[in-house]
C-alpha cells in the first residue's frame, strides 16, 4: 500500500455486527475479569458470557493474550470517558485540576478499571503478555504526559511541566494502589478518602502557589 492510499473501512451491516459482536466481548471479558480474575478468564467463558459463537471470537481476537490487550486498551478508554464525565462541570482551569484526583478515583471504582489491573498484574505470569504489554503501558504513559503538559499549560504554568507532571504520577500511582488495597484486601473506604483528600490538598497548594506568583 502506498503512502497515498488508505486503508479500507469496512461499512455497512457485516461492519455493524462486527462492531456489535465486539462491544458485547468487550463487556464479558471486563465482567469476567473483574469477578473471576485473569486466570480464571478464557475464551470459551467470554463467548458464553457474551452469547457469541467461539468462532466469532476467535475471528476478532485469535489468542487469550489478542483478547487482553483488546480489553486492555477498551478498558482504558472506559476509565477515561467515566473521568471526563466528572470533570464535565468543571472548565478548564485550577478547579478542575484539584477535582481531577475524585475523577480519577471514581474511575478506579469500575469494573473496567479492576479488569485492567488483573490485566497488569498477569504481566508476572503470562510470559506473551509480558512481550506484548509494555507497548501498550507505553503509549498510555505518553498518552498522559500530553494531557498532563494541557493541563499546565490551562493552569498557566508550562514552565512547571515537570512538578505537574510529577504530581499527577504520584497520583495515579497512589490511587491505583488504593484500588488495589480496596479490591483485593477489602480495605475500608474511608481509608481511601483520606488519602483523596490528602491529594487534592496537595493539588490546591499548588494552585494557590502559582496564583500568588502570577501576582
Amino acid at each position: 500500500m502506498t503512502t497515498a492510499q488508505k486503508p479500507r473501512v469496512p461499512r455497512g451491516p457485516n461492519a455493524e455486527r462486527r462492531a456489535a459482536t465486539r462491544a458485547k466481548i468487550m463487556e464479558a471479558a471486563v465482567r469476567c475479569l473483574a469477578e473471576f480474575g485473569y486466570a480464571a478468564t478464557s475464551t470459551p467463558l467470554v463467548a458464553r458470557l457474551a452469547k457469541v459463537s467461539r468462532g466469532s471470537l476467535l475471528h476478532q481476537f485469535p489468542t487469550k493474550v489478542d483478547l487482553m490487550l483488546g480489553v486492555a486498551e477498551y478498558a482504558s478508554k472506559a476509565r477515561g470517558a467515566i473521568v471526563r464525565e466528572k470533570l464535565a462541570p468543571y472548565p478548564d482551569g485550577p478547579e478542575r485540576f484539584v477535582r481531577g484526583v475524585d475523577a480519577v478515583w471514581t474511575s478506579l471504582q469500575a469494573p473496567a478499571a479492576i479488569a485492567l489491573m488483573e490485566i497488569t498484574i498477569a504481566t508476572r505470569s503470562d510470559p506473551e503478555l509480558a512481550q506484548r504489554y509494555p507497548q501498550f503501558a507505553i503509549d498510555q504513559d505518553a498518552a498522559l504526559h500530553r494531557a498532563r503538559g494541557r493541563m499546565a499549560d490551562y493552569l498557566g504554568a508550562p514552565e512547571r511541566l515537570p512538578e505537574i507532571d510529577a504530581l499527577a504520577h504520584m497520583t495515579r500511582a497512589c490511587l491505583q494502589g488504593l484500588a488495589m488495597e480496596s479490591v483485593y484486601i477489602g480495605r475500608p473506604t474511608d481509608d481511601a478518602l483520606k488519602v483523596v483528600a490528602l491529594l487534592e490538598d496537595l493539588r490546591q497548594r499548588l494552585v494557590d502557589e502559582l496564583q500568588v506568583t502570577a501576582k
